[in-house]
């Protein structure tokens, strides 16, 4: 059961994770045909069994696993 609560997995956290892909907070990405700053990006975390959805609207989800994976 814990497993599936992961209450490890805050937005903090899932965030964190995911603008580490990129080379961290000050990375550069193109969000919808401009280069932003990952940090600068909006975000929605949803939780859901086992995992932590990381979504940048109308652009991209990551899928961040129990383990700290990006799927």
């Amino acid at each position: 059961m814990l497993l599936a609560w992961a209450p490890w997995l805050t937005a903090e956290y899932v965030v964190n994770r995911v603008a580490e892909r990129f080379g961290g907070v000050d990375a550069h990405f193109s969000y919808l045909g401009q280069d932003m700053v990952v940090k600068d990006v909006p975000k929605k975390v949803v939780r859901l069994p086992f995992v932590a959805l990381v979504y940048f609207p109308s652009e991209a989800l990551f899928v961040v696993t129990f383990a700290g994976n990006i799927l």
